[in-house]
């Protein structure tokens, strides 16, 4: 699969100079300050990926081009200096594909033996805030209409299933843009309505309608698929109204006006709750009643499906780039909302190459933090700032360190009070990574402090019978490096030794694989006969806490222990709901030495989840 392997733009928008942006093939999180050239960034992508649609290449080289009233050039840049966008692609393989727009260069348009960059725009989805919020930006007496935000956007990468014939003989095609332009302005001239260019017009026109319902009969399921992925209580349903031609004026069954009136594709919504009314249940302009939360998840999840239809109908190579390139999505959103988005595109878009740039650091912090409770370990982290050189402003972009590497540096300067305030941090942050939200906070939802963090990691750690030997270590190392008052009079050469034990733990520490692995609210059952076959149990377990799959280097995975609501049925006959702390290993284990030894002793081979009916060691990643 080819991935991006570097970006490289020249005076093109905030980008003065030439500019070099590795991404390796990795995924990329990118944290930049306004003013920091990220925007120009998610357009440099976006204007790279649009030019394969601009068959007259002059249309994209105006961008760069000095004195053209177009032109997206560096305001600084030298009139006489050459401004590109360039991609470099790598495969699987470690085959390299360079492909450049410029004034001079425009080797983006697909051939008969070179579609790279076009199957890579097929496979693609580039989303911004402004994007998404058009989605649901109609005042109080209109309804959501998508067909407008469709236009240049989105009807390009959909190809009807007829292809269009043209009154005026035009080359057929069966791309929904190539339909829409054609019948947009109109029939010219107009022609006689018995004659039969006047008729095929017409023909297509009513296909038009036809294909572009169909359309959204086909994406209208998977986008309620994603509503229900968002934990969202509605679901939707697009209510689309034909597009016309030469319609009677208004009052008249003999005159016409010998317009096109474009379609419109409403979107409706409807609550899933028992308790409402069949009528309460429809609401027609879903953004006069759903909150930020709602609408967001509607916009998404109709982007999603229209993206997987896209995918689906374009007959892509395996090879194809793709990649999802996010700008600020999610800024309207609080935390709670943000992290239900992230885990499904962590999840549901792992094979794409994502791009996710932002300019909140708390949410950079955040989705970094999800990164890690999913295990993914293939991110580069960037940052951008806004700087400025020989009085030109321009972007300042790093590699974004980790507490630890922070740590690590200042040690290695002899730093050690700075590398003992990274440790800390770091020390913070890996128990917020390693445990549990419910986990965080005492009794009166107040957040606990690092010394509890600490004793909470241990007890997690020996619930789920990982060695504790290392958890005890981080413990010993709060006192004289993890508290921050200890340092004033503490000796030099006995710190030193500190901070390196301390640095040493914490890197063991993040060598352990944590990610969720069952939800809360999932079921799953075994079922073993006792040893003198006489009676058999089926035990049905509901899960009340997310439970992680966690892996030690060198060791088999363990699940964590929590809380579950369960059911034991004896030959046929169910027990009353019963409810207790649990390891799923432990119960197995436990009740597999009174069975008849008929089954697996592995309970990974045998505890089987409900909904699916896979066994877990079908869903163990590590």
């Amino acid at each position: 699969m080819n991935k991006i392997k570097q970006i490289k733009l020249k005076h093109f928008k905030f980008f003065f100079g030439e500019v070099n942006i590795d991404l390796e093939r990795k995924h990329a999180l990118i944290f930049g300050e306004n003013g920091s050239g990220k925007s120009s960034l998610y357009w440099a992508l976006y204007t790279f990926l649009q030019s394969v649609f601009k068959a007259d290449p002059s249309k994209t080289q105006k961008y760069f081009i000095t004195r053209h009233d177009e032109n997206l050039r560096n305001r600084f840049a030298p009139d006489g200096d050459n401004s590109y966008i360039k991609i470099v692609f790598e495969d699987d393989h470690g085959s390299i594909s360079e492909k450049t727009i410029s004034n001079t260069v425009v080797n983006t348009l697909p051939t008969r033996t070179d579609t790279l960059v076009l199957q890579a725009t097929l496979g693609s989805e580039l989303i911004n805030y402004k994007l998404l919020s058009k989605v649901h930006d109609f005042k109080n007496p209109f309804k959501i209409d998508l067909f407008p935000l469709m236009d240049k956007d989105t009807l390009m990468f959909i190809n009807f299933r007829e292809v269009l014939v043209r009154h005026d003989g035009v080359s057929a095609t069966a791309n929904a843009q190539d339909w829409w332009e054609y019948i947009k302005p109109g029939m010219t001239p107009r022609g006689k309505m018995h004659e039969q260019p006047y008729k095929t017009f017409a023909a297509a026109v009513e296909k038009f309608n036809i294909e572009l319902r169909f359309y959204f009969d086909s994406i209208v399921e998977s986008a309620n698929e994603y509503l229900v992925k968002f934990k969202q209580p509605i679901t939707i349903s697009f209510d689309p109204v034909a597009c016309t031609y030469d319609a009677f004026e208004d009052g008249s069954t003999t005159k016409r006006n010998h317009k096109l009136n474009p379609p419109k594709i409403y979107v409706h919504t409807h609550f899933n709750h028992d308790s409402l009314p069949e009528e309460k249940r429809l609401v027609t302009r879903p953004h006069t009643f759903l909150n930020e939360a709602k609408l967001t998840a509607i916009a998404l999840s109709i982007r999603f499906a229209m993206l997987d239809q896209k995918i689906d109908s374009s007959n892509l190579a395996d090879d194809t780039a793709k990649f999802l390139v996010l700008d600020d999505l999610l800024i309207s959103l609080d935390m709670s909302n943000r992290e239900r988005v992230l885990d499904i595109i962590l999840q549901e878009f792992s094979k794409y190459q994502l791009i996710i740039l932002t300019h909140d650091r708390n949410f950079f912090e955040l989705l970094r933090h999800q990164i890690k409770k999913f295990g993914q370990d293939d991110w580069k982290y960037i940052e951008m700032f806004e700087s400025e050189k020989n009085g030109i402003p321009q972007p300042f972009i790093k590699e974004s360190d980790t507490y630890l590497d922070k740590a690590e540096k200042y040690f290695n300067l002899k730093e050690y009070e700075i590398a003992g305030n990274f440790l800390r941090k770091e020390a913070e942050s890996f128990c917020k990574d390693f445990l549990p939200k419910k986990w965080h906070y005492t009794v009166e939802y107040n957040i606990l402090d690092l010394n509890c963090l600490i004793q909470e990691c241990l007890r997690f750690a020996e619930n789920a019978g990982l060695d504790k030997v290392i958890f005890e270590k981080l413990d010993s190392h709060r006192k004289f490096v993890l508290n921050p008052t200890s340092h004033d009079s503490y000796d030099v050469p006995k710190f030193n030794s500190e901070i390196d034990g301390c640095l040493k733990t914490l890197k063991v520490l993040r060598e352990i694989k944590n990610e969720p692995f069952l939800k809360r609210g999932e079921q799953v059952e075994f079922e073993l006969t006792t040893e003198d076959r006489a009676d058999t149990y089926k035990f049905e377990i509901k899960l009340e806490d997310d439970f992680r799959l966690l892996k030690e280097p060198g060791k088999d995975s363990v699940i964590s222990k929590g809380m579950v609501n369960y059911w034991v049925t004896k030959n046929g006959i169910k027990d009353k709901l019963q409810h207790k702390t649990a390891s799923l290993k432990k119960w197995y284990d436990d009740c597999y030495c009174k069975s008849d030894k008929s089954k697996n002793i592995d309970f990974w081979e045998e505890i089987v989840i409900t909904s699916t009916g896979h066994k877990l060691k079908t869903e163990r990643k590590f």
